[in-house]
C-alpha cells in the first residue's frame, strides 16, 4: 500500500512540474491593458415623438457638433458609458448603451455599443438598435487617442455586408457622442467595475 501512495505522489508531482509548463489558458496580454477607452452618451432630437426630457447634461463640444449638424433642440438620455473592446472577450462583457426609453416608456428599441476594429492609429466604434424594423447603426471612426471626441448621426440601412446602404427617412433619429480616455486603471476592465 505504501509503494502505491508513493507510485501515485509521483505521478501527481511530475503531472504538477508539466501544468506549470504549459501557458496559461487565458492570459491578459499586457497590450489589452493598454487599450483606450471609449465612451458614448446617445443624444435624442427633440421631436413629437421625443419631446424634450430632463436627463444628463449635454456637454459644449457635443452642442456645437449638433448645431453643426442642423440640430436645435436635443437632450441627452444617457450619461457617458463605457463599450468594451470585444479584444477583451475573457472579460464580462455588458455594452448596453441605452434602454431606449423616453419618459417612462419605449420610444425606441435598446442600443448597443461595439468596438468592430482598432487600427492604423484609428478606432472604429458603432452604436446599433433603435428601430425594431430596421437596421439602424451610428458608425463613428476617430483617432485612438485620449482626448479625441465626435458626434454621428444614426442611420436606417438596408442589405448586409458589401449590399448595406443607407436609407432616408423623414424620421428625427438619435446622435451619439463618442469621447476617446485613457486605458484604464490596473484591474478596470468592466463595466461591473465602473458602477
Amino acid at each position: 500500500m505504501t509503494r502505491h501512495r508513493f507510485v501515485c505522489l509521483v505521478v501527481l508531482s511530475m503531472l504538477a512540474v508539466g501544468a506549470a509548463d504549459l501557458p496559461a489558458q487565458s492570459p491578459e496580454p499586457a497590450a489589452l491593458r493598454q487599450l483606450n477607452q471609449v465612451f458614448v452618451k446617445v443624444i435624442v432630437p427633440v421631436t413629437s415623438r421625443s419631446p424634450k426630457q430632463d436627463g444628463p447634461v449635454v456637454e459644449s463640444w457635443v452642442a456645437q457638433q449638433l448645431q453643426q449638424l442642423g440640430e436645435t433642440e436635443y437632450f441627452a438620455v444617457t450619461g457617458w458609458v463605457p463599450v468594451c473592446d470585444a479584444l477583451l472577450e475573457h472579460d464580462a462583457i455588458d455594452n448596453r448603451v441605452w434602454d431606449g426609453g423616453l419618459s417612462g416608456r419605449n420610444a425606441f428599441c435598446p442600443a448597443g455599443g461595439d468596438i468592430p476594429e482598432r487600427e492604423n492609429g484609428r478606432v472604429l466604434v458603432s452604436v446599433a438598435g433603435w428601430l425594431p424594423f430596421a437596421g439602424c447603426e451610428a458608425r463613428v471612426s476617430l483617432p485612438d487617442e485620449p482626448g479625441s471626441r465626435a458626434v454621428g448621426t444614426v442611420q436606417i440601412f438596408s442589405g448586409d455586408g458589401a449590399e448595406r446602404k443607407p436609407v432616408g427617412t423623414k424620421h428625427q433619429l438619435p446622435y451619439v457622442a463618442v469621447i476617446i480616455a485613457p486605458p484604464p486603471y490596473e484591474g478596470f476592465t468592466s463595466r461591473g467595475d465602473a458602477e
